[in-house]
């Protein structure tokens, strides 16, 4: 009797420790998945680049600094699409802050593209909570706002690029506001799907645990934009096949580019002057469709 006695308390023990990670994992969660840092170890100044710093408030305007969100103004320099005074927002990915993605963002300001690059909350220079799936939405959206209300950018001329978690947040932007394309690098179809692709949780109920979805999977059917995605066949981090899934169900006109040997953060230094030329290319080709379409004016 004593040895049943002693095998449920050992089962109880067992099922008290796994409810206990369970629910730390829930409560932690945005911990695991955001990895916001403060230092800004690279800077335009650094690179000496033209650039102007920007703060945002949540309807779009400009604060004063230290007030909303900070950003990046980097203005285009001589290149392919210098002449067709296109912008692009940058949104970056879960870890670090925009001046880890100053490289990759000064690419596009080569190709001619005016770029923004800005920080969510809790990131870099912008203060506020430490950020979590709805946060990060709202401050997509205060960055659009910014562009086509204070700078008065037309959205026909207005590209949204997001990188790994911030392909996530520029495919929700794209169903919140207007903009001529999309650019979605190293991205993932669902946290859900991502994260059992890891393996890591296999142990727990992660669908039932799961607060932060960024489900972009059942999004992309609802865009009516250009799609280019782009993704490194060796990212160990988010698996190609997860971009091969977002574009089986999103609308034309788009666009899957697999870059043989590219990891998740060196798609752009990999591919070399293809990537350039690539994604010059789609946005050449889809900007002369927007040209003979009715205009489309700033989202109020």
């Amino acid at each position: 009797m004593s040895f049943y006695k002693g095998l449920l308390a050992l089962v109880a023990a067992a099922a008290s420790i796994y409810g206990a990670l369970c629910l730390g994992v829930f409560f932690y969660q945005t911990r695991l998945i955001f990895k916001p840092t403060q230092q800004l170890t690279e800077t335009p100044d650094m690179q000496q680049l033209a650039y102007e710093d920007v703060w945002i408030g949540a309807d779009g305007g400009s604060v004063p600094a230290g007030q909303g969100l900070h950003g990046w103004w980097l203005p285009g320099q001589t290149g392919n699409l210098s002449g067709l005074s296109l912008t692009l927002l940058y949104l970056h990915g879960n870890s670090e802050n925009i001046g880890a993605n100053l490289g990759l963002a000064h690419r596009y300001q080569q190709m001619g593209f005016n770029v923004l690059l800005v920080d969510y909350r809790g990131y870099g220079l912008s203060p506020g909570p430490f950020p979590n799936e709805r946060r990060v939405y709202e401050d997509a959206i205060a960055a659009h706002d910014y562009l086509t209300k204070t700078r008065q950018i037309q959205t026909q001329q207005l590209w949204l690029f997001g990188h790994s978690l911030g392909g996530a947040i520029a495919i929700e932007l794209s169903t919140q506001r207007q903009a001529a394309g999309l650019i979605v690098q190293s991205s993932f179809s669902s946290m859900l799907q991502a994260v059992k692709l890891s393996g890591q949780y296999d142990w727990m109920p992660v669908n039932w645990i799961l607060t932060q979805r960024f489900d972009s999977l059942t999004k992309v059917p609802q865009l009516s934009l250009p799609v280019f995605y782009i993704h490194g066949l060796a990212d160990d981090t988010t698996a190609a096949v997860m971009s091969e899934q977002l574009y089986a169900v999103s609308l034309s006109p788009k666009e899957l580019w697999l870059v043989p040997e590219a990891g998740h953060n060196n798609v752009a230094s990999t591919a070399g002057a293809d990537y350039v030329t690539r994604v010059e290319t789609f946005v050449q080709q889809m900007q002369s469709t927007v040209a003979i379409q009715a205009p489309v004016s700033p989202v109020e």
